[in-house]
């Protein structure tokens, strides 16, 4: 397991005193802007939590360097070896320098771009340290090392990764995933001045091995045992990070749909982007005039999860052969009409579950109802064994044209979008699976419209909210056609609650939208829209065009 460590530049150091112990008069100062030189040996700080020996620093020789890197060994490892050891890892090494500048390198900075080059050392050359670290850690990168010491006392003032002293031949693995780590800080945090989430981070840097062709034969590789991780445990956040082995399972898998789905630039374009996280996601999707948000993309892919089917539709499942055996194995209940049932969910952001519910003796003429309690941005999938597939709105129903038995549930959490940590607060979701008769059951798809009979106002849906949209604001969308709008009788028309609520796809404000085209910045806090009574589930997300097209009117406080 690779480890990225942040330094958050607001913490606050108070009374640390740093203690530094001239061993011989041949360690230097990290501070040297001169080129390194082979044998000479320095004093590095360590990441205690990952050291073998949970040292704060230790002493490193040069061993070798290429044109863009120097090859540290910790004094230590090296002390304890024998002659033919020294042989061997230094040939290691040799062929390591060779694939950094032949592979690595090359490839990560034309995609990526450039890392901090010639950065805080003022040297061209980045410094690899060769460490004895702990079990299953395969190497971490630092952002401390990137501030100087008034910032950031146990800062070496260098550009550096630490990789595992044992990893052998998969040392190439672990530097390369570093390595876009190393760049990332430099595009995002010096470049843009924003700090990308952890979870698409690690993204990324897992892209980079197949990036490299370490994947390009599966079986054996590290994307085949991040595949073996997750059919292990597949109901994990994607976005909360922990930093354990599901985590990188996650994206891996992830990372994979988006790029059969929307190609490698989504990479690429989101690590260049002024936005972070699911924003920059949105903002790609956006760009390049994709109907789906991320939130559908993320429901596509738990879909593809069980799934895993290209044929009825692209978005259901992998391309890639070695990955089309994945299916999640769902938790089964089995359920008898005409029993009413209620299942309890918790869940984190980003988090999916797969429940399978076999219908005992359905009869034909009945429909099954789902409703789900709290709403409030938790979306439930589902297929059936009929083959159909959808979003059910709450309450949502599968109707049975005959033949329905089984479906698959699937809730999924999507309360938070961004701030993300290593550990999030998980929210409850309470399912209601109940039967009605199939003449009851009108489903109505998120982002459709409707209206009432005879009447010429459209509305569009998501969830149990409606929202109206004035005839420019409609053609704003190219997907959207009023002629085509469901009508619905008052009943059901009215079961939809109205909300003017929007956020654009690019901004993190939340305006009320009045009747004369002006629009509201709901200027508070997260805790006193809901304090307040608001429901977060009834913003909707609109493009720029939308956005733009409203008067700025006088902000909302309370």
């Amino acid at each position: 397991m690779s480890v990225y460590i942040k330094f958050v530049k607001s913490r606050i150091y108070k009374n640390i005193v740093i203690i530094s112990v001239l061993l011989a008069s041949f360690f230097i100062s990290t501070t040297n802007v001169s080129a390194d030189t082979i044998g000479q040996s320095v004093i590095f700080n360590v990441n205690s939590k990952y050291d073998q020996f949970s040292r704060t620093s230790l002493s490193a020789t040069l061993r070798q360097t290429s044109e863009h890197a120097y090859f540290y060994v910790e004094d230590r490892y090296w002390n304890n070896l024998n002659l033919n050891e020294r042989v061997i890892l230094n040939n290691n090494i040799s062929a390591l320098g060779q694939e950094f500048e032949n592979n690595i390198y090359p490839k990560e900075t034309q995609f990526w771009g450039s890392e901090p080059n010639p950065g805080i050392d003022d040297d061209p050359k980045i410094t690899i340290v060769l460490e004895s670290l702990v079990s299953g850690n395969g190497g971490y990168f630092d952002t401390t090392n990137e501030y100087p010491k008034k910032i950031a006392a146990n800062s070496n003032e260098r550009e550096m990764i630490f990789i595992s002293v044992q990893a052998g031949s998969f040392a190439k693995i672990f530097l390369g995933h570093e390595f876009q780590h190393l760049i990332s800080y430099n595009q995002k945090e010096i470049l843009r001045k924003v700090q990308e989430d952890v979870w698409l981070n690690e993204l990324r840097s897992e892209y980079s091995v197949s990036l490299l062709g370490y994947n390009d034969n599966f079986y054996g590789s590290s994307l085949d045992r991040r595949v073996s991780t997750f059919l292990e445990n597949s109901s994990d956040s994607l976005t909360e990070w922990p930093n354990v082995s599901t985590d990188y399972a996650q994206v891996v898998l992830f990372g994979q749909y988006l790029l059969e789905q929307f190609g490698q630039s989504i990479f690429k374009e989101t690590l260049q982007s002024p936005t972070v996280g699911i924003d920059s996601i949105n903002k790609f999707l956006q760009e390049h005039n994709y109907q789906e948000k991320f939130s559908n993309v993320f429901e596509n892919w738990t879909v593809a999860g069980y799934l895993n089917n290209v044929f009825p539709d692209t978005r259901y499942g992998y391309q890639r052969n070695e990955l089309k055996n994945i299916h999640v194995i769902p938790e089964q209940s089995f359920l008898s009409h005409p029993s009413p049932h209620t299942f309890n969910y918790s869940l984190k952001s980003w988090q999916a579950n797969w429940h399978k519910y076999n219908l005992s003796s359905l009869p034909s003429d009945k429909a099954v109802k789902i409703n789900y309690n709290p709403d409030y941005l938790f979306r439930v999938l589902y297929a059936d064994n009929l083959g159909r597939i959808g979003v059910l709105n709450n309450p949502g129903y599968i109707t049975n044209p005959g033949g329905l038995s089984s479906v698959v549930l699937m809730p999924v959490n999507e309360i938070e979008t961004s701030d993300f940590g290593s550990e999030e607060t998980p929210r409850t979701i309470s399912l209601g699976i109940s039967y009605v008769d199939n003449a009851s059951a009108q489903p109505v798809a998120d982002g459709a419209l409707i209206k009432r009979p005879g009447e010429a106002e459209v509305y569009v849906v998501e969830g149990k909210y409606k929202r109206y949209l004035r005839p420019e604001i409609v053609q704003l969308y190219g997907q959207l056609d009023s002629s085509k709008a469901i009508e619905l009788e008052d009943k059901t028309f009215n079961s939809y609650t109205t909300a003017n609520y929007v956020r654009g796809v690019n901004d993190k404000k939340v305006y009320a939208v009045w009747p004369d085209g002006t629009k509201h910045w709901l200027n508070m806090t997260g805790d006193y829209f809901t304090r307040s009574g608001r429901d977060w589930g009834a913003i909707f997300i609109i493009n720029e065009s939308e956005l733009g097209a409203y008067k700025t009117g006088s902000e909302i406080t309370k």
